[in-house]
């Protein structure tokens, strides 16, 4: 097993840093208002019951336990809103290129070998796009390497046909048939299947 640097195929690193950074900064926001929320509702209870003339609490559950639920409920719905927006608009932003990379592939499994993958240049998938692109390019130079020694297989069987049918000697057309057959088996070879 190999250890070095870890490539990054599917985004870039400053992709990855501002999607860590946006959460923590939701998460912290989502704390403090909680937390801001939550203190203010527990001090406007408080005020309520300073200057009652009637107390009926006997425990410090009973007080703040309705201003903890009410906080967490209200910034539990604010921030489900917040954060379904921030995963309709990073799908949005996501799906276009994933898609455009999802039907190229589905065009190489087709045996489409000349189309090129094409993102904006500034798009997190681009070195995927690219790496894509480059084993696209492989496959159609093994598959012409491949079809070339195909033809000259069957360019040294006519040969060989047209020696027999003419009863001639067939030993100079059998090297060159079993030339071609083992330049074929080469080229199939470089396929591991």
């Amino acid at each position: 097993m190999l250890f070095g640097k870890r490539k990054i195929y599917f985004i870039q690193k400053e992709f990855q840093a501002r999607f860590i950074l946006r959460f923590v900064a939701v998460s912290a926001v989502w704390a403090a208002a909680t937390v801001t929320l939550f203190a203010w509702l527990a001090e406007r209870r408080l005020e309520e019951l300073r200057f009652s003339s009637h107390i009926d609490i006997t425990t410090t559950s009973e007080l703040l336990l309705p201003a903890t639920v009410g906080a967490h409920v209200v910034s539990l719905i604010i921030f489900s809103c917040i954060l379904a927006y921030t995963i309709f608009s990073l799908w949005k932003r996501l799906s276009p290129p994933l898609s455009a990379i999802k039907k190229e592939i589905a065009r190489i499994a087709g045996g489409e070998l000349t189309h090129q993958i094409i993102l904006p240049e500034n798009d997190e998938f681009l070195d995927l796009a690219t790496a894509l692109d480059g084993m696209r390019h492989e496959l159609r130079e093994n598959f012409m390497r491949v079809k070339e020694a195909h033809r000259i297989l069957n360019a040294s069987v006519a040969e060989l046909s047209r020696s027999v049918d003419k009863g001639a000697s067939s030993a100079g057309c059998t090297g060159l048939f079993q030339s071609a057959v083992a330049r074929m088996k080469e080229h199939v070879q470089t396929f591991r299947y």
